[in-house]
């Protein structure tokens, strides 16, 4: 039967608050580094948990066009953080991957989002925080394929940097 439309209203809140507080807190520099450009971040960081990939499959597992991957490609290889090679299997495709300066750069901003974290949840115990990931994970999880098998964010040209 699933929940009630009021109580998925319950998380509609606090989901708005904490993607305000992404926001915040990378325009003040707290996820970036100088390494890696602000809009690319989220990218670099896709590629070097997923590993080598087509463009067009982040774009797809990102629920982005296809246009906001190529621009955010361009600028981390240009930063030397990723790197291409026409895939074996089919020459017409290029596969990207993160470089090892990429892997660092990620490694950084991923130290310097828990501490971010474990800073602001310094009353929580671990127990709580290892709840809530799970949580969020799984609800992350049914969100992203209801999403893309059905169609309620189709990756075409609607789509828009920001709306993920």
């Amino acid at each position: 039967m699933g929940p009630k439309p009021e109580t998925c209203s319950e998380l509609l809140g606090p989901l708005r608050a904490m993607l305000g507080l992404k926001q915040v807190a990378m325009q003040r520099g707290h996820f970036t580094t100088d390494q890696v450009p602000y809009a690319a971040a989220g990218l670099l960081t896709e590629l070097v948990y997923r590993g080598e990939c087509r463009a067009s499959d982040l774009a797809h597992h990102r629920i982005v066009d296809a246009s906001v991957v190529s621009r955010q490609v361009g600028q981390l290889e240009q930063a030397g953080l990723i790197s291409r090679r026409p895939d074996p299997a089919d020459k017409r495709v290029v596969l990207l991957r993160a470089t090892a300066d990429g892997e660092r750069a990620v490694a950084q901003l991923e130290r310097k989002k828990a501490e971010w974290i474990g800073e602001a949840l310094a009353t929580w115990d671990d127990a709580k925080v290892r709840e809530l990931a799970l949580l969020l994970g799984d609800a992350m999880t049914d969100i992203r394929r209801y999403a893309t098998n059905y169609g309620v964010c189709a990756t075409d040209s609607v789509t828009k940097e920001g709306t993920r």
